[in-house]
């Protein structure tokens, strides 16, 4: 049984809502990552579970764009020093292509969740806050200030200012969200009076003129979506966390039973060995800028892969993300065990190959049709065969450029390398020959046919078959190894290969 159907099952037992609304939420304050994504899969995996019961599901996803900057993180210019305390709704777009820093950061993230399928209903924190969704929520937070502190003093032992309002006005002057005090209340009016650290005092409305503490503000939005459960990083479950405060801010405060948590493990990226550095192994961070965005993989992994490298793995465990060669052995264990990629003929195709025949069409969209048709697959001339083709050769294309190792790539020689093929014995010269002299014209061989012939040919001649790979690598590719020799083969014009084969075993050794 997969992981999500457990806890559907779960779930169904321990809570008798008839409508279950599962809850995701990020905040955009760089790239949303890869390790970000698990807490939206998880929770697309437990409604679509929950669905498949006969439940009647929902799946929300709350963009935090009411948080405040916390700081001028390493990508962001000098002068971003100033927006510091901002709420990132409300600050400049740092490149100036969206709206706002928020949007920036979020609506690739949102265009990604269409290329995943991922459907959800999306909350922007500023805009409930403005359309005035948490007014009464702020008022009863406001009214209960005293038992709020207790039970974030008792859940987190740490002593709260004298001065502590679980509201946070929005200062009309400096902009910030995170430097004014409460001084005063007039619920009539929902509003407050505060003084900010600018020396600015002003009212603030209950209205979009300030925010919720965080660990207030998670409780009260439950509440108000009606969130029955919510999938959420383990430091939050942690004792004393947000999470135990929040189930006792919800039912202690807003009488609202806490959703049925669903706590995980975080993702890790490991970085690749190279120019002098060793592997590491890293906690992904948008401030720090140590991560893989979710729109730039989706560039080089199809959006199923992605999607199956996070579901397979129980959220209680860690997942070590290496989009290098552990990530095309997934790949690998994708098609097999689940299925092909694309659609039509395209999908029969195996990544593995595809990153064979990439790399001899070298971005020639008519050379790789035909080394796509010889090596055994009939893709048609149709549009969208051959957009299923050029979609997923993409895949292929970036995944070679930005995270292949030097083992996976190599470049067909136009030319004979000489040099190189001086290392070979006669012995291995003379199996090139022998291979040249059964290749006649209109031989069409699979990779399983050339495959059995070099087997063949290793047991005629008493060679080890290694030796006859090792050859054929050489006089093709001019390095010792390459991808599965009889792809390579099935791909390639058997005239070429017969010319190459026979010049190369009448090298003559220096």
């Amino acid at each position: 049984m997969h992981w999500s159907l457990a806890i559907a099952e779960d779930i169904v037992k321990r809570r008798g809502e008839k409508k279950q609304v599962v809850a995701t939420g990020i905040t955009p304050s760089g790239d949303i990552h890869v390790g970000n994504l698990r807490e939206i899969i998880i929770g697309d995996t437990v409604h679509s579970a929950l669905a498949d019961k006969g439940v009647d599901a929902r799946l929300i996803y709350v963009a935090d764009t009411f948080d405040p900057l916390r700081r001028r993180y390493p990508f962001l210019p000098e002068e971003y020093k100033t927006q510091v305390g901002k709420p990132i709704s409300e600050i400049p777009d740092p490149f100036g292509c969206h709206s706002s820093y928020a949007e920036h950061f979020l609506q690739p993230f949102l265009d990604s969740l269409d290329k995943l399928g991922i459907e959800l209903d999306i909350f922007k924190a500023d805009e409930m806050y403005k359309s005035g969704q948490y007014v009464d929520v702020i008022k009863e937070a406001i009214l209960r200030r005293d038992d709020l502190a207790r039970i974030l003093t008792d859940i987190s032992g740490r002593q709260l200012p004298e001065k502590w309002s679980p509201f946070s006005p929005l200062c009309d002057a400096c902009g910030r969200i995170t430097a004014a005090i409460v001084t005063d209340c007039d619920m009539k009016k929902e509003e407050v009076s505060y003084e900010c650290e600018c020396g600015n005092r002003g009212i603030a409305s209950f209205k979009g003129g300030g925010k919720l503490a965080w660990r207030v503000d998670w409780a009260a939005r439950w509440k108000i979506l009606g969130v029955t459960i919510e999938p959420f990083g383990k430091d939050h479950a942690a004792p004393g966390g947000s999470f135990e405060s929040g189930q006792r801010i919800s039912t202690e405060i807003y009488n609202y039973e806490a959703p049925y948590p669903i706590p995980f493990e975080h993702i890790l990226l490991k970085t690749k060995e190279g120019e002098g550095r060793k592997a590491k192994i890293t906690a992904m961070s948008s401030s720090m800028g140590t991560n893989i965005p979710v729109h730039t993989i989706l560039e080089t992994v199809p959006p199923e892969i992605l999607r199956y490298v996070i579901s397979r793995v129980k959220p209680d465990k860690h997942i070590e993300f290496n989009p290098s060669l552990p990530l095309l052995h997934l790949i690998d264990e994708y098609e097999r065990e689940v299925g092909g990629i694309g659609k039509g003929v395209v999908a029969k195709i195996p990544f593995r190959h595809l990153l064979t025949l990439v790399q001899i069409a070298r971005g020639d969209p008519a050379k790789l049709l035909e080394v796509t048709i010889r090596s055994g697959y009939e893709v048609s001339e149709r549009a969208e065969d051959l957009e299923e083709l050029r979609k997923k050769a993409s895949y292929a294309e970036n995944w070679l450029q930005k995270y292949a190792p030097a083992s996976i790539k190599f470049a067909l020689q136009a030319d004979l390398p000489i040099e190189e093929l001086k290392s070979l014995s006669e012995a291995q010269k003379k199996v090139l020959t022998l291979m040249a002299q059964e290749l006649k014209e209109g031989t069409n061989l699979s990779a399983a046919d050339w495959h059995d012939k070099i087997y063949a040919l290793a047991s005629e001649t008493d060679m080890d078959v290694k030796e006859i790979f090792k050859a054929i690598y050489i006089a093709l590719l001019k390095k010792p190894s390459g991808p599965r020799a009889g792809w390579l083969l099935a791909s390639q014009n058997i005239e070429f290969l017969r010319n190459r084969f026979e010049a190369a075993g009448g090298e003559t050794r220096n």
